[in-house]
């Protein structure tokens, strides 16, 4: 990616969550990047495109940071938290990203080819939980319901950590995780 292109979407994220999609100009976007507007729309031509794009940017950014970890000889419950504990960590470092994608995956502006095209790249966590299903150790439910659950749980804890900084220790960490295992185990 051009170094003027994600000098584009840094800002936008910033500039969309703190001012939401009417609230933020393509000009201003500009401005802001230190980029002029004809640059912006060199690189999308219009500020529904530059959403969509940040938004699988943003997805995609996300699932790179959490990768990788998964263990065999594990039980799944072990790295159902880790996987868990990853995306919470994430969340409370950067903030911005998960508060864009809570604020715009029920936007209008994101194209229903946008939301399918990034979620395919999530289903390799799926595969945790349908060994969880295979071995009765997790609910059967169905795949959205199921990431559903799984996102509500990890941007919640987020918020909570955001709007009471003092309460965020290992414990309390620990006590969000176990309420949403509670909520899928058997």
């Amino acid at each position: 990616m051009k170094e003027k292109e994600q000098k584009i979407l840094d800002t936008s994220l910033k500039l969309f969550v703190e001012r939401g999609f009417h609230g933020t100009s393509t000009a201003e976007i500009a401005k802001t990047a230190g980029i002029a507007t004809g640059t912006l729309f060199h690189y999308f031509k219009t500020k529904e495109e530059l959403i969509n794009r940040l938004y699988i940017h943003t997805k995609e950014s996300i699932l790179e940071e959490v990768q990788g970890d998964y263990d065999e000889d594990k039980p799944l419950k072990e790295n159902i938290k880790s996987l868990w504990l990853k995306f919470v960590s994430l969340g409370i470092k950067d903030p911005y990203k998960f508060n864009f994608i809570m604020t715009f995956h029920c936007s209008p502006y994101i194209t229903s080819f946008t939301k399918g095209r990034i979620e395919e790249k999530f289903v390799e966590l799926l595969e945790i939980y349908k060994k969880g299903f295979k071995e009765d150790e997790i609910k059967e439910m169905y795949d959205e319901l199921l990431m559903d659950c799984f996102w509500g749980n990890i941007l919640n804890t987020i918020m909570h950590f955001e709007k009471n900084p003092e309460k965020m220790n290992q414990k309390n960490i620990d006590l969000s995780f176990e309420l949403f295992w509670d909520g899928i185990s058997k």
